[in-house]
C-alpha cells in the first residue's frame, strides 16, 4: 500500500545526509504484520481508507490518524485499549502522545520500501543533459537537491505525479487511488516481513538508506569540477541506465573513486585517496596509510592465470574499469576498442610457434574482426604476397606436387588463387567445353 510509506520512491542514484534515527517501535507480539493482516482478513479494503491526502486533491499522503482507525477500531480506542493496536504507531504503552511516535514512513532508510522500480524504463534513452546543471535531465528532475547542493533526496509522490497522474500512465497516481494502483509500486507485506516471498531479495542496507556507513560525500564539490573532469551523474552511477530493480543497483564502489582520486594529477593532495578525512567521518578514527585497495596498484583477486585468456567478457562489458589500472587504456574510447592498446604490444597466448605457419589461417577464416584488432590488411599482404614455403621449388610444385594439398584443402588455395587466373592455365574443365558422353 503506497500511502503508509509517504510516497517515497526508493532509488539509490545519489547519497543522502546522515539523519538522526527516530525511535523504532518494538516488534509487535507474535510477529504481527499489519498490512498482511488487513490484506488477508479484509481483502477488499482499499488503501485510501487509511491513507488520505495531506490536503484535498494532493498526491502526498499523511500518516493515518485516529480518525481513520476509529472506523473499525472504536472499541479498541475507547473501551479496551489494546497494545497491539497502539504499537503500530507508538513506542510506549500506554501512548504518551505525538512525542513517542515512530517515524513515518516507518521503514524509510531502514528497509527497501520499493523493490521493482526500473531506472532503465525511466532514464532518457538519448542521455540528454539539463543545460542548467550539465547533468542528465531525468536524474535531476526526480532527485531534487538540498539548498546547498550537497545531497539529493529520494523522489516522492510529488515528483512521480508529474507523469503518473496523467491519463494512460500505469500505475495511476491520484489522491484517491485504489489498492491496485498502490501495489503497482509497493508490496507492503514484503516490506514489513523481508523474505516472505519464495525468492528472498538480497538487497544491501546501503541500497535502502542511500549511503554507506561512515562515508561522507559532497555532490556540490563535484558539481564545481564537472566541466574540468567531464563528470555526469552516470559517470559514478553508471549502473542506473541499465538497472531494472534494486537488486541490480548499487552505489559507486571504491574503484570508481580511485579512477580520479588516485590517478588524476589534477586532484589536489587534500582530496587524494591517501587523505582519509576526504571520505571518512572524523569520528571513525581512521588514520594512517591508505589500504592497498584504495589505489590502482592492487591486483584484483579474479586476475588469475585463466583470466588472462578469458578476460574478454569483463573487458568488453559496458563501463569496464580496465583503464583505472591499465593506464594505456583510454576511458573516452569505446569499450570494445580499449583492448587495442594492450593487444598491439602484447602477443596473445594463442600465438604459439605453430601459429603463423599452421593455425592462424583457420582462425582468420572464422573471425577476421578479431585479427583486425591488431593487424591491418597490409600486415596480411606482406606475408601472403610472398611465395609460401610449400610452393618451393615452384617448377616442381606447379608440375604436379600441388595436386595433393589442393585436394585436401582447396580453400587454402583459394586464399590467393582463383580457377580462372591460375588453375585454368593448365586445367581445362571438359564439362564446360564439351557435352557429357553417357555410356550405355
Amino acid at each position: 500500500m503506497r500511502g503508509i510509506y509517504g510516497g517515497v520512491l526508493i532509488s539509490v542514484l545519489l547519497a543522502l545526509p546522515g539523519l538522526a534515527q527516530q525511535p523504532q517501535a518494538p516488534p509487535p507480539e507474535n510477529n504481527f504484520f499489519i498490512h498482511a493482516f488487513h490484506a488477508e482478513k479484509l481483502g477488499s479494503l482499499d488503501c485510501n481508507l487509511c491513507h488520505v491526502p495531506v490536503k484535498e486533491g494532493a498526491v502526498m499522503l499523511q500518516r493515518p490518524g485516529h480518525t481513520q482507525c476509529l472506523v473499525c477500531h472504536d472499541d479498541d480506542f475507547n473501551k479496551d485499549i489494546k497494545q497491539k493496536v497502539c504499537a503500530q504507531c507508538h513506542v510506549n504503552f500506554p501512548p504518551e502522545g505525538a512525542s513517542d511516535l515512530v517515524k513515518f514512513p516507518r521503514y524509510s532508510k531502514t528497509r527497501t520500501i520499493l523493490f521493482e522500480f526500473s531506472h532503465a524504463k525511466h532514464v532518457d534513452a538519448k542521455a540528454r543533459l539539463d543545460p542548467k546543471t550539465g547533468f542528465r535531465s531525468d536524474c535531476t528532475f526526480c532527485h531534487r537537491f538540498d539548498p546547498n547542493g550537497q545531497f539529493a533526496k529520494f523522489p516522492t509522490h510529488q515528483e512521480c505525479a508529474t507523469c503518473h497522474a496523467k491519463a494512460g500512465f500505469t500505475p495511476q497516481l491520484t489522491a484517491s487511488m485504489d489498492a491496485a494502483s498502490c501495489r503497482g509500486c509497493h508490496t507492503p507485506e514484503e516490506i514489513e516481513n523481508p523474505g516472505f516471498t519464495k525468492d528472498p531479495r538480497m538487497i544491501g542496507a546501503h541500497v535502502a538508506s542511500g549511503k554507506y556507513v561512515n562515508i561522507k560525500f559532497s555532490h556540490s564539490a563535484h558539481f564545481k569540477a564537472k566541466d574540468e573532469f567531464g563528470i555526469q551523474c552516470t559517470t559514478c552511477h553508471y549502473e542506473v541506465p541499465h538497472s531494472t530493480g534494486l537488486s541490480n543497483l548499487s552505489l559507486p564502489k571504491m574503484l570508481d573513486c580511485v579512477e580520479c582520486h588516485d590517478t588524476s594529477k589534477k586532484i589536489a593532495a587534500d582530496f587524494r585517496m591517501t587523505n582519509c578525512k576526504t571520505c571518512h567521518d572524523d569520528k571513525t578514527g581512521v588514520s594512517g596509510a591508505a589500504p592497498a585497495n584504495h589505489t590502482r596498484f592492487l591486483k584484483p583477486d579474479f586476475h588469475n592465470e585463466s583470466f588472462r585468456v578469458q578476460h574478454v567478457a569483463e573487458a568488453s562489458a559496458p563501463n569496464a574499469k580496465c583503464f583505472v589500472c591499465h593506464q594505456n587504456v583510454l576511458p573516452s574510447v569505446q569499450t570494445k576498442l580499449q583492448c587495442v592498446e594492450c593487444h598491439q604490444v602484447m602477443r596473445p597466448v594463442s600465438h604459439t610457434a605453430r601459429w603463423k605457419d599452421d593455425v592462424h589461417g583457420k582462425y582468420a577464416a572464422l573471425d577476421r574482426s578479431t585479427c583486425a584488432t591488431c593487424h591491418s590488411i597490409e600486415y596480411c599482404s606482406t606475408c601472403h604476397n610472398e611465395l609460401p614455403r610449400s610452393h618451393t621449388p615452384l617448377p616442381l610444385f606447379k608440375a604436379g606436387a600441388h595436386a595433393t594439398p589442393a585436394m585436401l584443402d582447396q580453400r587454402s588455395c583459394l586464399t590467393c588463387h582463383t580457377f580462372q587466373n591460375t588453375c585454368a592455365e593448365c586445367h581445362t574443365n571438359q564439362l564446360l567445353t564439351k557435352p557429357a558422353v553417357i555410356k550405355k
